[in-house]
């Protein structure tokens, strides 16, 4: 199996953003939950800071998940990458959360900050087991030189190896991602035995023949990640670019896929339904909001002190 060969367990529950169904997006709390939850992956965009900093943040802006129109008004609408670190711990990264989810609101995610790509590593690091990082270089090509950073910084805390040697005989660790083939080269170049996933879009679709797409993702990546049922109807569809609505799920090509020696990992699937579909359809793992829905639906076991998370979760 592909999942064996690479160390990756399967069917792979990756935690998106951290369990962000139940706490802010990126934060210390949505990935603390992802852990006492199950997660396998904890999944996470990585953009880099004026000075120099990587940290953890979807957007290319920080208006929607802080409060920087609060705090720099004239700024809120720049770059993240117009700011310093300093000024980025000045954001309250999660009032948000419990403003558009009354249901799900904490008091403790007030004033949650924006984390640095160290932070996220350190609260995998202080469990047992340790979940491995799925880790996206956001915009890459706006970042350059951001893969050699996310490898070293990887290498010194001892998440990766040095070198080109595979080492595939221990659980996959890492695992980069990215929309971009080119990010995706220079992982294999300085880093070849971590596993790499081509995330596809429905762009992409609209330009590459699914032939050509495996052909060329096997080229750059040990596999691909598609998109979800729901995804295909979703009002985020891409529609000016891509008129066509592509179902990327269906059991016939993830068949092609594992022929070509691709695992297939789905986003972002949280319904039960929608998850026991994709893993009958023959996916290999989900980027999933909640964890502990998809550890039910593959009907694998959840670890100790989950049932105390969902409890303390109203899950």
């Amino acid at each position: 199996m592909l999942a064996d060969h690479l160390g990756i367990p399967w069917p792979a529950v990756i935690a998106h953003r951290g369990a962000s169904y139940w706490a802010p997006e990126g934060t210390q709390p949505a990935y603390v939950t992802a852990c006492d939850l199950g997660a396998d992956y904890l999944e996470a965009d990585v953009r880099r800071t004026k000075d120099g900093v990587l940290i953890v943040y979807h957007d290319r802006t920080l208006q929607r998940t802080t409060n920087v129109s609060a705090v720099f008004p004239r700024r809120a609408s720049e770059a993240v990458d117009s700011f310093t670190f300093d000024e980025l711990k000045r954001l309250d990264a999660g009032t948000w959360f419990n403003t558009q989810w009354p249901g799900r609101a904490r008091p403790g995610f007030i004033g949650t900050r924006i984390l640095r790509l160290e932070d996220l590593a350190a609260i995998a690091e202080a469990r047992t087991p340790r979940p491995g990082l799925y880790l996206e270089p956001k915009d890459a090509s706006r970042y350059s030189g951001i893969e050699r950073q996310l490898v070293d910084l990887l290498a010194a805390r001892g998440w990766i190896g040095a070198g080109a040697e595979p080492s595939y005989a221990m659980p996959a660790r890492v695992i980069f991602q990215s929309f971009e083939p080119e990010s995706l080269r220079q992982f294999k170049t300085m880093a070849p035995h971590v596993p790499r996933v081509w995330l596809l879009d429905e762009t992409t679709m609209r330009r590459v023949e699914w032939r050509d797409l495996l052909a060329q993702a096997g080229e750059i990546a040990m596999g691909i990640g598609t998109w979800g049922v729901r995804h295909a109807w979703s009002p985020r569809w891409s529609v000016a670019e891509a008129p066509r609505r592509y179902v990327t799920t269906w059991p016939w090509l993830n068949r092609s896929a594992h022929r070509a020696g691709l695992l297939v990992h789905v986003w972002t699937v949280n319904a039960r339904w929608e998850l026991r579909l994709v893993r009958c359809f023959g996916a290999d793992g989900v980027f999933t909001d909640r964890p502990e829905v998809a550890l039910a639906a593959f009907g694998r076991t959840a670890p100790r002190g989950s049932a105390a998370a969902r409890a303390r979760l109203g899950a």
